[in-house]
């Protein structure tokens, strides 16, 4: 279960961000706990770690950039969305490794936004859950782990950080299902993790050490999108 925590010393603000976070929980169906926080001091001073944190910028016993910088200290893997009323102020996020901010008075589609995008980035961190049925036994990995997938005479052949496990299926329905999670497909055949991918060349990738081929129809995509992987990376 997620842990939002919403800082903000106008409670007005702060009532109406929590209906809106509550909202687009509520359409997802997924299950979050909410606290609010009426200034920064009092957040820091909470033993709470959270997942994603919504940061009033302007406030007047400790400033939001403030907060953010003693919260680094402790906890580094937390999302950062400020919250202001100039965006100029959203700047100094960059310091702070900031996900991303919103500019009051604050919407639904903006808080719908934001939060995709922190969804998406929590799901990659933590990977999904693989079930594998190998001639051995079912072995359960996350998506995490895997280096990369290939089709070969109808098995698939999973390349992990465990080892190498092969099953009987369809390479589409990896795709389908690992699409959206840092994989790319290279070509009919191979399914890479972004991760993992050290190099891009002019028909082939690095990956985990391993050259493998890519397709001249999926080049392109697959530049772009390892570009912006490296960028979000940073």
């Amino acid at each position: 279960m997620l842990m939002i925590a919403i800082v903000d010393d106008d409670a007005r603000d702060s009532a109406l961000l929590r209906s809106q976070v509550e909202h687009f929980f509520s359409e997802k169906k997924e299950a979050c706990i909410i606290k609010t926080y009426g200034d920064g001091l009092d957040f820091i001073r909470s033993s709470e770690e959270y997942d994603i944190v919504f940061l009033d910028i302007r406030m007047d016993k400790l400033d939001g950039i403030e907060t953010a910088r003693i919260l680094r200290k402790i906890n580094k893997d937390s999302l950062l969305i400020f919250v202001t009323y100039m965006a100029q102020f959203a700047i100094k996020g960059y310091e702070v490794d900031a996900m991303d901010f919103i500019v009051k008075p604050i919407d639904q589609f903006s808080i719908d936004h934001v939060l995709e995008k922190a969804m998406k980035r929590i799901s990659n961190r933590v990977g999904v859950p693989l079930m594998l049925k190998t001639a051995n036994g079912v072995v359960s990995i996350s998506s995490k782990s895997v280096y990369y997938v290939e089709i070969y005479n109808h098995d698939l052949i999973y390349h992990t950080e465990e080892g190498s496990f092969k099953v009987r299926g369809r390479l589409s329905d990896v795709c389908e299902k690992l699409g959206d999670h840092q994989f790319i497909l290279c070509s009919r055949s191979y399914l890479a993790n972004l991760r993992y991918i050290s190099s891009v060349g002019s028909g082939f990738l690095i990956v985990h050490g391993e050259k493998i081929p890519i397709s001249k129809s999926h080049r392109k995509e697959i530049e772009e999108r390892f570009i912006n992987y490296m960028g979000e990376s940073l």
